[in-house]
């Protein structure tokens, strides 16, 4: 048995690629300590996933692909100087990162004096889509679907499923409020009347009063932006005696586990419609590929965090392959003029603020379960 292994483990190696170059660097900021980091940990495990596969078919440009790390621990001076670390010391030339929306603003004039890419592969404000291309910073590219891409889509099915006003409640929290408002701007822009755009105050447990003002609204939806109340949410909104459809973007494993056995069995959240980027339901081949990677390489299920950083480093990869070369320069031309096809259907495709727009899917509950019932966007 033990020499069978050893025969296996050699012909695996032999196999593999032999590199003689110097790896190409991506640097990645991203928060890998502090209390935020089993985030920068997903992000980081989507990029490893990439560049295991990268390397295993023949890396870019007949080298290695390895990534370096900056610790921005969600902090504005550590994410500063782990920036300039990357750029001055590991000469990476080009940049994933940096997920704290704080810290990815203050390093966008710091890539832009440099001269070196960065793609923004998870930060969802749509204040970095405004800021860069055309008329901002060149140097920057947003990936993932900004918080407007998300509320426009939202909207534009609600109004397919002849939905004509809606109530929007979310927690009192910058990201919550700033996806609230978009989801207002998105509303209003596809024709809807909203009736109500509330915000919860902190260490609000009882949302009884709150179904009841917008029982009397009578809205066709309600549309919620909800992270820590949405367990007390769906708890109140079992217990109101009022079927109007919740949407909006919805922590669905939260929400089943907020409400009794018996609700769920008569299909009381069966209207629930929510939004998201990315599912791991999602029954296509290449994101079910993508899944049974991550869970059989780390353990875990992916979330969009590690989605999006998967697919930027092999755009960034790709755009490196495209230019030829691994200079800054070069890399940032080239991720201009991208077409890589997402594993979500669509391209990354970049418009004149370097912002692609890949499919979203709206996510329900069905017999019980999470399922993907429409892809929108795109």
């Amino acid at each position: 048995m033990m020499f069978r292994t050893a025969f296996l483990t050699g012909c695996l190696l032999a196999i593999g690629p032999a590199f003689a170059a110097e790896p190409v660097r991506i640097g990645v900021t991203t928060i890998l300590s502090g209390p935020l980091a089993d985030r920068g940990q997903s992000e980081q495990y989507g990029v490893e996933l990439a560049l295991q596969r990268i390397n295993q078919a023949g890396g870019v440009l007949g080298r290695p692909v390895e990534a370096v790390y900056g610790d921005n621990a969600a902090d504005i001076p550590a994410g500063i100087a782990a920036t300039k670390r990357l750029i001055e010391e590991q000469h990476a030339p080009v940049l994933l990162g940096a997920l704290a929306t704080p810290v990815t603003h203050a390093i966008m004039p710091i890539v832009q004096e440099a001269k070196v890419p960065l793609v923004i592969d998870i930060s969802a404000g749509q204040d970095f889509v405004d800021a860069s291309g055309v008329g901002g910073n060149d140097y920057v590219f947003k990936t993932i679907p900004s918080d407007l891409d998300i509320a426009t889509d939202m909207m534009d099915w609600l109004k397919g499923q002849g939905v004509h006003s809606v109530a929007i409640v979310a927690d009192d929290n910058d990201f919550n409020k700033t996806n609230a408002a978009s989801m207002e701007k998105a509303a209003a822009a596809a024709g809807l009347k909203i009736l109500a755009n509330e915000t919860i105050a902190k260490g609000t447990t009882d949302l009884a009063p709150l179904l009841a003002r917008f029982k009397a609204l009578a809205p066709d939806r309600i549309v919620t932006v909800l992270g820590v109340s949405t367990a007390a949410f769906f708890h109140a909104y079992e217990h109101a005696g009022w079927s109007v459809p919740v949407t909006g973007r919805i922590d669905f494993a939260t929400a089943i586990g907020a409400v009794s056995p018996q609700f769920l069995a008569k299909g009381g959240l069966d209207s629930a419609a929510g939004v998201t980027v990315f599912t791991p339901f999602l029954e296509t081949p290449g994101v079910q590929d993508f899944v049974h990677a991550y869970r059989a390489k780390y353990g875990l299920t992916p979330t969009q965090r590690s989605f999006f950083a998967y697919e930027a480093t092999y755009l960034v990869v790709d755009a490196i392959r495209r230019a030829n070369s691994d200079r800054p320069g070069d890399i940032q031309q080239a991720l201009k003029s991208s077409k890589m096809p997402s594993l979500l259907g669509g391209t990354y495709a970049m418009d004149d603020h370097n912002h692609p727009h890949t499919p979203m899917q709206i996510v329900g509950v069905r017999e019980g379960k999470i399922s993907v019932i429409a892809q929108v966007g795109g």
